[in-house]
């Protein structure tokens, strides 16, 4: 008797044996067993996937993230030159 059939939302993960990354399709996969080559819909490998992050961000498709910190130093070199306006003033 197999195990009880569930469904998964798509994912990506990196394969490290043979260093792609793969993609599994969302579906009905069984519980607990591991996913099949006919399971992985996308493979991409990692020499190519480093090409279209590159491309992607040449092409301002992807947006750099500020961390809180970086927020925070940004937030206090601004209150300090608005300060430094208004005592010069």
């Amino acid at each position: 008797m197999g195990n009880a059939m569930r469904y998964y939302e798509g994912h990506w993960f990196f394969n490290v044996s043979y260093l792609e990354w793969h993609y599994i399709a969302p579906g009905n996969y069984e519980e607990g067993v591991q996913h099949q080559a006919g399971d992985i819909a996308i493979r991409i490998s990692e020499p190519v996937a480093q090409q279209l992050i590159r491309a992607l961000d040449e092409g301002g498709h992807i947006k750099p993230r500020l961390d809180e910190r970086l927020r925070a130093e940004d937030l206090k070199i601004t209150h300090r030159l608005l300060d430094i306006i208004e005592k010069s003033q």
